[in-house]
């Protein structure tokens, strides 16, 4: 195992100890399951068919031999398969006929299973075993090792990915797609396959925008803010990860049967601003999330939040260029910039341009006789008269 514990590499570490317990033990094949999210993941195989070799790619932790060498972490001995209701009959049809399947043990826990397989008659032998357990045990180590590197290069990608989705959305503040690409990088970032941007409307939380969701689910998206999955994240702050949603209550589960997903993550949008809701990615299969996902998905929430909270900035500093800040209404600059866009448009196209002045009289015996904040209240009410009659004509027109 010296070639395959030395190596950086995954795939090598499990070809070359697949290779090693086949030669040691003189059988016709075997394979590799490692556990991926609750379920035995085939990554290596050898004198198998393809046919076959599908058939087993993915196996939930309590079904069939492999899951029960695994959750007892004993080598599991089927000496004929015909007679076994562990073995699928996947395995009659390759003329397998005895299997040993034992837990890659490491350290730390199980990290899958290792099956040889024949297709005559076999009896294995204690010595068999023992040379057997301890090619798997060298194995484990050096699969733990491997994927201990393969999780480091990974957090680096994903660090990398995180500052290409908050450079994406930095990139699109001022633009009406800020929300969608918010949506889209978080399902990148974190391997999701479905979004979404969840805003609170008085005590319920509503699906604003959606990512790989339908328009019914949107609409059918009202939760309590109280007492729900989304509403936990948003009042206590905190990202909420959930493994099976078909677990967490009627609601959780209606909501994940209309998606069709089984996993989420949902972070709160919170700054000194305010709260804008939370945002939730949501996965087809069950998930297994460590905490380095859960800090990676809240990483990219700030960066969300800080995106949204600059937008509306933008937002407040346009309106404050065009808007006077006691009534509200448009000032001298907005006047200008659209008296010549419409002259141009006028010229270009025909038509007439009409100015509606409205004045005020004795606006100075107001302030004079009752004060400025009268003379300010007296403003206010003509631009509330102003917008109702603009508003009963724009109607009979």
């Amino acid at each position: 195992m010296a070639s395959a514990g030395n190596s950086l590499d995954l795939e090598t570490v499990l070809k070359v100890g697949l290779d090693k317990v086949i030669d040691t033990l003189r059988v016709d094949g075997g394979w590799i399951a490692l556990d991926r999210d609750l379920t035995l993941e085939l990554v290596c195989h050898r004198g198998i068919s393809q046919d076959y070799a599908a058939t087993i790619a993915g196996v939930p932790l309590d079904e069939a031999v492999a899951g029960l060498a695994f959750t007892s972490q004993e080598t599991v001995i089927v000496g004929d398969t015909a007679a076994s209701p562990l073995v699928s009959p996947s395995a009659l049809r390759e003329g397998i006929a005895p299997m040993l399947v034992l837990p890659l043990k490491s350290r730390s826990r199980v990290l899958g299973v290792l099956a040889a397989v024949t297709r005559g008659p076999r009896c294995y032998s204690a010595d068999d075993i023992d040379a057997a357990g301890a090619a798997g045990a060298e194995l484990a180590v050096a699969i733990e090792q491997a994927l201990l590197i393969r999780a480091q290069r990974d957090r680096i990608d994903r660090q990398r990915l995180l500052l290409d989705a908050a450079e994406t959305v930095n990139r699109s503040v001022d633009s009406a797609s800020l929300e969608m690409n918010i949506l889209a990088e978080a399902a990148r970032l974190v391997d999701a396959q479905k979004s979404a941007l969840l805003a609170v409307r008085g005590d319920v939380m509503v699906a604003k925008e959606v990512y790989g969701l339908s328009d019914n689910f949107k609409q059918l998206f009202v939760v309590p803010l109280e007492d729900s999955l989304f509403g936990k994240a948003v009042l206590d702050g905190e990202t909420v990860a959930v493994e099976e949603v078909g677990a967490e209550g009627a609601i959780a589960a209606r909501l994940g049967d209309e998606g069709e997903y089984r996993s989420l993550l949902t972070a709160p949008l919170q700054s000194h601003r305010g709260t804008y809701g939370a945002l939730a990615v949501f996965y087809d299969r069950t998930r297994h999330f460590r905490e380095y996902d859960k800090t990676l998905f809240r990483t990219f929430a700030i960066h969300a939040t800080i995106a949204l909270d600059n937008r509306r900035l933008i937002h407040e500093k346009d309106q404050m260029a065009v808007l006077d800040g006691l009534t509200g209404v448009y000032n001298r600059s907005y006047l200008e910039m659209t008296l010549e866009r419409t002259t141009k448009e006028v010229r270009r196209n025909g038509g007439a341009v009409s100015i509606l002045f409205l004045d005020l009289d004795d606006m100075k015996k107001v302030n004079d006789t009752y004060g400025h904040q009268a003379g300010d209240r007296a403003l206010r009410e003509l631009r509330s008269e102003e917008r109702r009659v603009g508003k009963e004509c724009r109607s009979r027109w």
